[in-house]
């Protein structure tokens, strides 16, 4: 297949040009012409990315699959620019065995959407360590799980992760700090007399987490920073095998967005201050971010229709992920757009090892077309608590999508 007419667009260049794919990969890229017989998809213009790879994607299936199913997920995912996702492993029952590993990765691949890899889950309920060595085996890509565990644990299933060349995930919780905390700790919880969650709760286990896996040298991501005081405690730490992500919706929302009991805006971690996004997007282009992920989550209505302090905390993000940070980061100056794909698509790659995220000869042909004019609408879904872009107009829109050189349709958003 030929792709013709489209801005070639990755984390090193823009520029005009056709893509040959064949056998799954990107085999040509230049000044190309079809050959005899050869399909060709015209890019009109429009840009075309390596798809997006996100490495922090709640699954809804199983357990709340009335929410979201595996299909819509890897649908959901593609319209908003993600080819690849990684499920985070708190799945009802959580990914913690091989049946539950085989059931989401069955569904995955009959979904035909993004591809869908899972982590998983590193310590059972009562506290003792799953068979990570099985869970690799069932084809879980990552292992998971946050700083509250054991530090003993910690340990041995970073010697796994070493062992089978495989990367951990954690996110920083320290649940004595957090206490009854629903929103960050500031002025505004203030305001509203909303208890508070402080950020040296996430920036204290960050350095620790940071120690352990560099004293064992195991790949590690510290999931969904949320301050400048995380950024500035892991930056000594920060090298080949640490790396730190954060969330979208850190980069384009503050705390701010929280008040008159918003409970749309409330994620975990929770929205910090304008000082802290402002780090967040400096971060990301300095390079000492090196990762920016959706963090979808979304909720049913009857669990997010309730007081700020019971209702659930969680976005629904996953189809809007290009168009938001087009919208609000790469059209009003704050990333470009190689600054943006480098962290959402080129390094979440590298970091998993999958030959994907750029416009390359020899890798995997995951493509989007996106149309940087266009202008799209995020509409509600049915059953699911709206998002606080639920109903707004946003700039850009994802038109066509290749999994491994293959055209997807992807539905309506």
């Amino acid at each position: 297949m030929l792709i013709t007419n489209a801005i070639l667009t990755d984390a090193n260049a823009q520029k005009s040009g056709a893509l040959r794919v064949e056998n799954g990969a990107i085999a040509q890229i230049g000044d190309l012409t079809p050959i005899d017989g050869e399909a060709v998809f015209d890019a009109k213009g429009k840009w075309l990315l390596p798809g997006l790879v996100d490495l922090n994607y709640h699954l809804r299936d199983p357990g709340h699959k009335r929410i979201e199913t595996i299909e819509q997920s890897a649908k959901n995912a593609l319209l908003g620019g993600a080819t690849t996702i990684l499920a985070a492993p708190d799945t009802k029952p959580p990914i913690e065995n091989e049946a539950i590993a085989e059931y989401i990765l069955a569904k995955a691949d009959a979904a035909k959407g993004a591809r869908i890899l899972i982590a998983g889950e590193i310590a059972k309920a009562d506290g003792g360590l799953n068979d990570i060595a099985k869970l690799f085996k069932a084809g879980a890509s990552a292992i998971a799980g946050d700083t509250n565990l054991d530090a003993n644990l910690i340990r041995r299933a970073f010697e796994y992760a070493l062992m089978a060349d495989k990367c951990a995930f954690f996110t920083c919780r320290n649940l004595a700090l957090e206490g009854s905390g629903v929103m960050h700790d500031g002025e505004i919880a203030s305001l509203l007399g909303l208890p508070g969650l402080p950020d040296y709760a996430e920036s204290g286990e960050a350095a620790r987490i940071a120690q352990i896996a560099g004293a064992i040298s195991v790949k590690l991501v510290v999931e969904a920073i949320s301050s400048e005081r995380t950024l500035s405690a892991l930056s000594p730490y920060i090298g080949d095998r640490l790396f730190a992500q954060t969330l979208l919706p850190h980069l384009l929302l503050s705390e701010e967005n929280c008040d008159d009991f918003n409970a749309a805006c409330k994620i975990f971690p929770p929205l910090r201050t304008t000082a802290d996004r402002a780090a967040l997007i400096a971060g990301v282009k300095s390079g000492a971010i090196s990762l920016i992920a959706s963090g979808h989550l979304p909720q049913d209505e009857s669990s997010r229709d309730r007081p700020f302090e019971l209702a659930s905390a969680g976005m629904d993000i996953s189809s809007a992920f290009l168009s938001l940070a087009y919208t609000y980061l790469i059209d009003e100056g704050k990333l470009t757009i190689g600054e943006f794909i480098r962290a959402a698509s080129l390094n979440p790659a590298r970091i998993l090892g999958e030959p994907c995220g750029a416009i390359e000869t020899g890798l995997r042909a995951d493509l989007i077309v996106f149309d940087p004019n266009a202008e799209r609408e995020i509409a509600a879904r049915e059953g699911v608590a709206r998002s606080f872009w639920s109903g707004k107009r946003l700039k850009g829109a994802v038109g066509a999508a290749f999994v491994a050189g293959k055209p997807i349709n992807f539905g309506d958003a």
